[in-house]
């Protein structure tokens, strides 16, 4: 009988991994309202330290790396690999660049970019001449 030999998953080094990192687009919903422009992704098993957004010349990147799940024991067999998320939008004019805000709950990442007050819709008043 033979013996089952575990795949290396050592994150630290590349010459002992079997497999190389793979990087996919995040599946993503975005929606817009009077307000702001909501970007919500699924980066799940990613924790908040492993996700990196930046704002830069009209462009939002998003990057999350998913580690290697830590076990007591070697797996004989693994459906749950390293994972990186890479993700770049192009932000639409009107966005008020320095207030975007994200935040991750549960493997949902919610980034919020608010629209300048030029963009916002405003009602104009009315005045009759008498």
């Amino acid at each position: 009988m033979s013996e089952v030999t575990p795949v290396p998953h050592d994150t630290d080094s590349a010459t002992t991994r079997a497999y190389p990192r793979r990087a996919v687009a995040p599946p993503v919903d975005v929606f817009e309202n009077a307000d702001e422009v909501l970007i919500v992704a699924d980066v799940p098993g990613v924790t908040d330290e492993n996700i990196d957004l930046k704002v830069e010349n009209d462009t939002l990147t998003l990057e999350a790396r998913r580690g290697a799940v830590k076990d007591e024991h070697p797996a004989l067999a693994r459906e749950f690999e390293e994972l990186d998320f890479s993700a770049t939008f192009r932000i639409p004019a009107g966005i008020d660049a320095s207030a975007v805000s994200a935040e991750s709950k549960n493997g949902t990442l919610t980034v919020r970019l608010p629209k300048s007050a030029a963009t916002k819709p405003r009602k104009i008043p009315v005045r009759s001449e008498s």
